[in-house]
């Protein structure tokens, strides 16, 4: 019975470590967003500055607005691959808890 529970418990310090570092993971993506909203803030500036350049040169606004829709479109696929790994993070840590509470209730028995 011993050896049961000091798996259990071993198990259960390995759980709390990988959803430590699992919680890391979700953390850095939030920041990650964060930067990733100042860029759109950027973006929005720089939408702004495009306007100014298109009363000066046709021309400088095709070139201009190639390049933010490109930006643009690089940002989007950013923020998706930000939201499914933070989905996937987030399933994780909670399929973490799960498991946790289940061996607290096996330790409890």
């Amino acid at each position: 019975m011993d050896q049961k529970m000091e798996a259990l418990h071993q198990q259960l310090q390995k759980m709390r470590w990988e959803r430590e570092l699992q919680e890391d993971a979700l953390y850095a993506i939030r920041q990650k967003q964060v930067r990733l909203e100042s860029v759109e803030s950027e973006l929005f500036h720089m939408e702004r500055e495009k306007s100014n350049l298109v009363a000066q040169a046709h021309e400088a606004e095709d070139i201009a607005h190639q390049n933010w829709r490109q930006l643009r479109r690089t940002v989007e696929e950013s923020r998706e691959a930000l939201q499914k790994e933070q989905q996937r993070l987030q399933k994780t840590v909670y399929q973490l808890e799960k498991e946790q509470k289940r061996i607290h209730k096996e330790l409890l028995l």
